[in-house]
């Protein structure tokens, strides 16, 4: 038997699979997808078994395997074809994309060891070094070593090895099994432990909780294992990867509206259709996705549910867990490592029939897969930003072709090119324009700024939304607050000069941070305390300019300082469970909700009658031709966050161009409006979904040479692709530096290139080198 492996290099030069004879005594365990170690020049590496065959066509004498790493595979057939597929998308290396899509833990880890194979003419720091024994662990502290190892090791004297070890390692916990259920017990503590026992799954239990229930100490079990009565042994344990709290299971009657979109998916449920939910904020599309999936549960499929933050996954996994109990898992970047190998093992185990998560989650290793749920599916979270820059939209758009199932895909506010597609006739269409509960849209007022500022006021909190607010509090309703931008002010000026306080790594100004005192870069992580003086000039006349989150918060804390305020950013989630932690304590006792875009979609609280969003043209006039578009998902999503419940809602839109039509078609809920005013826009402009886009991004230490690279780049690719292909660039994006790697971008915008695909392994082939990277993109957000 031959084996196909992918060793675990990370180089376009072995960026293919090499053939290995499988060992008689491993040829009836070896699965594909199976982690194996290999032989792979002088040293031996971890690698992945893709494929199985009787023969091999290299010609050449083939080296066996030295052993597997897994007991059970972790990687599917079909998740493997999905890891190629992406692979050419993304001109990304296959073992980079293997290794987004598993859990880190499964990654190897590689501890480099030094055999002594003759000690003849050593130099003394060396026979110093073999002292304790004929093989040690290299590490850094003897790196000055290292041109004496070198001359060792080409003297055939010293060979090098490697200790390939994998860092996933299973949690235990000690049970304890009844095995005689017929002893008859001498005392009342011997009849307690079994009597317990005997009311358990398989007569077993974990050793703390039998000693907890029946109030006896270990020494009780251990009487009893001597008597041959039980067993104490170590039985592998799951880690909790979220907090058990235990909701009941609301059902729901469907309205008129959703029943007939429920009768819909129903006829599709073994078709590979895709659905598009369009249905106002409130409508019921929660209780729509999981009347399906319980379905597609019951017919013994399975379904991936993926949300677009982090945040919703706490109160989608409790509604989820009080219909389908243990049997959902969740994956996301907030699990730690443990967590995640844990909840995929569960996966791959069979254990689970729902999986909940973010993007990571479109890669769960279901085998019998039924449905894939995309919740508020307009997100750019879908999209992975570095290599390989994949949409998981469009992957689960590829697995539920490959098993023949539906795709459903909800939102208030879906992007323009997914309605085009409707319109198209490619996705089939839903819609639910009334809320559920019979409850209306919330009443919109927008509130001018620059007239704000005219009559005195230079708060960030306006006359009306201040009023609304403290009318709010007196009912005892609840608020939220929407300012996208975290920390307390963008950046530090100095007054004297006009000197603004850079991040040393980044062409980026520091935030100013109130919590610690320090400034912060968020695109590279540096973090500095406050300057109490201009580095430039040395005047202390420095000002804090701009407004953030934090900003927000001392100055609704000062207007209302009764109030319970739950800030809810990047920097108030970064401990474990906190999202969960936050919004419970909101549900519970607060009055006021600040926080950035992760609270504008999916939060349903009923005592929620206010809304207030500040700055809501703040991004709209960014360096990217989706501005507008988020602007209005933006506004129409955290609008829908109030009067959800029995009492009716307000909304209140701060902004300084508030006739701008992204504003205007919001304000009046109009999608249909603002999907025909930008498509206009995109047509004349030469964008999606009139013309497809693969965005080109260079980086590297030295703008010149980067720039200079972007150059050759895009003279290729106007070569190479036909007339009617646009090629943009180079130029600089508007952060052109971060982490000290200069960057420079190209966009193509093109209909049918034939040759695209290939050109672009092409140009990353030529172009990459240890200096400047080259990332492609086709599907730029």
């Amino acid at each position: 038997m031959i084996a196909r492996v992918l060793v675990d290099v990370p180089a376009k030069a072995v960026n293919r699979l090499f053939d290995y004879v499988v060992p008689p005594v491993l040829a009836g365990s070896l699965e594909v997808g199976m982690r194996v170690i290999v032989p792979f020049g002088n040293r031996e590496l971890m690698g992945y078994a893709l494929e199985l065959g009787e023969e091999s066509d290299s010609g050449r004498e083939l080296k066996p395997i030295s052993t597997i790493l897994d007991i059970e595979s972790y990687l599917t057939p079909e998740l493997i074809e999905l890891a190629k597929k992406i692979s050419i998308d993304t001109a990304t290396i296959l073992i980079r994309v293997l290794e987004t899509m598993l859990p880190s833990a499964l990654k190897a880890v590689y501890t480099v060891k030094l055999r002594l194979l003759d000690p003849t003419g050593l130099s003394a720091p060396l026979r110093a070094l073999f002292r304790e024994g004929e093989e040690i662990t290299f590490s850094d502290s003897r790196n000055e070593l290292i041109p004496d190892l070198k001359k060792a090791i080409r003297n055939n004297q010293i060979r090098q090895l490697y200790d390939i070890k994998s860092r996933n390692r299973p949690q235990t916990e000690r049970a304890v099994i009844l095995t005689d259920s017929g002893y008859l017990p001498k005392t009342e503590k011997h009849q307690s432990v079994i009597a317990f026992l005997k009311t358990r799954d398989g007569f077993s239990a974990p050793v703390l909780e039998t000693l907890q229930q029946c109030g006896v100490t270990e020494s009780v079990l251990k009487t009893l294992e001597k008597r041959s009565v039980l067993r104490i042994f170590d039985q592998e344990k799951y880690r909790p990867a979220f907090l058990s709290r235990v909701e009941e299971d609301k059902r729901v009657v469907f309205n008129p509206e959703q029943q007939a979109v429920f009768a819909e998916i129903l006829r599709h449920l073994d078709q590979p259709e895709t659905f598009l939910l369009h249905g106002v904020t409130g409508s019921g599309k929660t209780e729509i996705y999981l009347a399906a999936i319980e379905q597609v549960v019951q017919r013994g499929k399975q379904v991936i549910f993926l949300v677009p933050e982090i945040s919703l996954t706490p109160m989608m996994v409790r509604r989820f867990q009080a219909r389908f109990q243990n049997r959902v898992a969740i994956l996301h970047s907030g699990l730690s490592v443990g967590e995640k190998y844990d909840e995929w093992r569960r996966i791959i185990r069979g254990e689970v029939e729902i999986v909940i998560g973010a993007r990571s989650a479109c890669f769960a290793p279901f085998s019998r897969l039924g449905m894939i749920v995309v919740d508020e599916c307009h997100e750019s979270t879908y999209k992975q930003e570095d290599m390989p820059k994949y949409y998981a939209v469009d992957v689960a758009i590829h697995r539920c072709r490959h098993f023949g199932i539906p795709l459903l895909m909800g939102s208030a506010t879906p992007n323009i090119e997914t309605y085009a597609r409707y319109k198209r006739g490619y996705i089939r269409l839903l819609e639910l324009s009334h809320r559920a509960n019979q409850s209306s849209m919330p009443e919109v007022e927008v509130v001018d700024m620059k007239q704000e500022f005219k009559t005195g006021n230079l708060a960030s909190i306006s006359a009306k939304l201040k009023e609304a607010i403290e009318t709010c509090l007196a009912r005892k309703e609840q608020s939220i607050l929407l300012l996208n931008r975290r920390g307390y002010s963008p950046f530090v000026i100095c007054r004297d000069c006009g000197n603004v306080i850079r991040c040393p790594n980044c062409d980026i100004s520091l935030a100013y941070h109130e919590v610690d005192h320090s400034l912060k870069c968020h695109y590279c992580g540096h973090k500095e305390d406050i300057k109490k003086a201009c580095p430039k000039c040395g005047s202390a006349n420095l000002r804090f300019m701009g407004t953030g989150t934090q900003k927000i918060e001392t100055e609704i804390e000062a207007m209302f300082p009764s109030a319970k305020i739950i800030r809810m950013d990047n920097d108030s989630t970064r401990t474990k469970n906190a999202h969960e932690k936050l919004l419970d304590a909101f549900q519970e006792e607060g009055d006021i909700l600040l926080g950035t875009q992760m609270i504008a979609k999916g939060l349903d609280f009923p005592r929620v009658t206010l809304v207030g969003i500040l700055q809501a043209d703040g991004h709209l006039f960014n360096a990217d031709f989706r501005s507008p578009e988020k602007t209005f998902q933006l506004i129409t999503q955290v609008s829908g966050r109030a009067g959800r419940g029995s009492l009716p809602g307000k909304v209140i839109v701060q902004a300084f161009n508030p006739s701008h039509y992204a504003i205007r078609f919001a304000v009046e809920n109009d999608y249909q409006g603002f999907y025909q005013y930008e498509m206009g826009i995109r047509k004349s402009a030469k964008y999606i979904p009139f013309y497809f886009l693969t965005e080109i991004r260079l980086s590297g230490p030295n703008v010149r040479d980067v720039f200079l690279r972007g150059r050759e780049i895009a003279a290729t690719l106007r070569r190479g692709l036909s007339e009617e292909a646009i090629v943009l660039g180079p130029v600089l994006p508007p952060v052109s530096r971060i982490n000290n790697r200069y960057s420079c971008q190209l966009l193509v915008k093109y209909r049918k290139e034939d040759r695209l695909d290939d050109l672009l392994f092409e140009l990353v082939d030529k172009y990459q080198d240890e200096d400047i990277y080259v990332n492609i993109d086709k599907s730029p957000m």
